[in-house]
């Protein structure tokens, strides 16, 4: 899981991410067409992202639904889908930042080593 995050930067980097998956969820809310089955998949969707769970898979699945969407059912207009796309690929690779579950879950951690005991065989 280590491989799906660069680094969880905190101060500002990690405020920016944070408004950035924010900025993002909000945009999974406000599409204007789909049944009941897409909208519940949308708010989990940006559930996740505001809680920071699986950043990078939900940003990719956010700039399918963008894409989806622009495509398929004119919802969006150009300039609208791809400030989406953008804002979500960009999400994708940078990663979730300090302020979210998977800087918890499977951020850096340091290890601390004891010397052993020395035995009969250390002799």
């Amino acid at each position: 899981m280590q491989r799906l995050f660069s680094m969880f930067p905190d101060g500002g980097p990690g405020a920016g991410l944070l408004l950035l998956r924010l900025s993002v969820a909000l945009s999974l809310l406000f599409y204007p067409s789909g049944g009941p089955l897409m909208h519940a998949m949308l708010a989990l969707s940006a559930a996740g992202l505001c809680l920071g769970v699986l950043t990078p898979p939900l940003a990719v699945v956010c700039c399918l639904f963008s894409f989806y969407d622009f495509m398929v059912m004119d919802g969006a207009t150009l300039p609208e889908a791809g400030i989406k796309l953008f804002a979500a690929g960009a999400l994708a690779l940078l990663g979730p930042g300090a302020h979210s579950v998977d800087a918890r879950l499977f951020g850096r951690r340091v290890v601390t080593l004891t010397p052993r005991k020395k035995t009969r065989l250390d002799e």
